[in-house]
């Protein structure tokens, strides 16, 4: 490279006739630097073309994807995505954030960076990854005019961010909390009306709910139950000894198909589609659907995230535009068993879509934090007080 030198040497007048030449000269070194500059430090994923970032995933040819437990979850999250880019591998993983959390916190403190893409809950990715800097910003990989489309969402795009910077973490899936699943084979209808019917002597030991002391769907639930009846009777509920608690999704649900539990708190509902395809749980379904004048819910297991460092950025974007297509949550709607937000797909639980014009209250967001370490500090305290309480541990 040429530089351009000897200026400062000149008279006045020299100076003044050959000021052009020197202004040329800078540009040419200037855009010298830049090219070298690029050819050393590519532009990033997503602040190329949607044709050149495709390009570069193709030469990248993989995708590590973190996302939900379940066989539902691995198969929505990657089949579809192998028929539209066959021609990029994805590599998927999937267990609840209570496990997957620490394993990615304790892989980055050591410099490995194995993900591109993280799939969870909001609760378990802004509280155990954001604040360690996991993720990258979002937004700018966003590229598809079908995912832009601000009338393809429920509330419009924006009302998907979960994080209060709304640039980290965006929901896909919405679905009012059920709160409680019933196996009717086992349950009377008239013996269960209302919520203050599960504090009732004859529910003892029939209800099974998953482990509200850790974030997960039992805790979230434990909010929504909040937001809904209030503290107090939170509060009866946990210590009424009809309860047993349990942190194993999977044994959770096979006793509530079963009827070993027939009444469920904080289920997993997309496991129950699973059962039901095995000629099991036909006759479970959501129960007491009191009216409060407002509705909870949220993404459950479906927001996405972009892994900081990810080791096929451009496979990450590709991967997160179809996810966020029509196609692709056209896709995994039907095989979980959930409700997208986008309202170009129509929900597969009708009754547990958000309804226009209700007042909504996003559990999992990051604006309900306080409320949700005010819900985990009452469960960790009312069931460790309460004598005789269970807890079915995972094997």
């Amino acid at each position: 490279m040429t530089l351009c030198t000897g200026t400062q040497n000149r008279s006045r007048k020299v100076l003044a006739s050959g000021a052009g030449e020197a202004a040329a000269c800078v540009m040419r070194q200037a855009a010298a630097i830049l090219l070298l500059f690029t050819a050393l430090f590519p532009l990033g994923a997503a602040a190329q073309t949607w044709d050149e970032t495709l390009a570069s995933a193709r030469r990248e040819g993989q995708v590590f994807v973190h996302g939900g437990p379940g066989e539902a979850q691995r198969s929505a999250l990657t089949e579809g995505f192998r028929k539209a880019y066959p021609d990029i591998k994805i590599s998927f993983t999937g267990s609840a954030g209570r496990d997957a959390v620490p394993m990615i916190t304790r892989e980055r403190a050591g410099g490995i960076y194995r993900w591109d893409v993280y799939i969870g809950g909001g609760p378990s990715v802004l509280r155990g990854l954001k604040p360690s800097g996991a993720f990258a910003p979002l937004r700018p990989a966003l590229k598809s005019p079908e995912v832009l489309d601000d009338k393809a969402w429920f509330g419009g795009l924006e009302a998907g961010w979960m994080d209060r910077e709304k640039q980290t973490t965006m929901a896909f899936a919405l679905t009012i909390n059920p709160i409680v699943f019933i196996n009717w084979d086992f349950v009377g209808k008239e013996s269960l009306r209302s919520f203050d019917d599960l504090l009732n002597p004859e529910f003892a030991g029939k209800i099974i709910y998953d482990d509200p002391r850790v974030p997960g769907q039992g805790a979230v639930t434990s909010l929504a139950i909040v937001l809904q009846k209030g503290p107090d009777y939170l509060q009866r509920l946990l210590s009424s000894g009809n309860v047993t608690f349990t942190n194993n999704s999977r044994q959770h649900v096979e006793w509530l198909a079963r009827g070993r539990y027939p009444i469920g708190i904080g289920t997993p509902w997309d496991q129950i589609e699973f059962f039901r395809q095995q000629g099991i749980a036909k006759n479970v379904g959501r129960g007491l659907s009191e009216q409060f004048g407002k509705q909870v819910g949220g993404p459950g297991f479906g927001t996405v995230s972009m892994m900081d460092r990810a080791p096929n950025p451009n496979a990450a974007v590709v991967y997160i535009n179809w996810l966020l297509s029509k196609a692709g949550q056209a896709d995994w709607a039907a095989k979980t068993a959930n409700n997208s937000r986008r309202i170009d797909i129509p929900p597969h639980e009708p009754d547990l879509a958000p309804q226009p014009g209700v007042p909504l209250i996003v559990d999992q967001s990051e604006e309900q934090f306080e409320n949700f370490d005010q819900v985990l500090a009452m469960a960790k305290r009312v069931i460790s007080a309460t004598p005789g309480a269970v807890t079915r541990e995972r094997p």
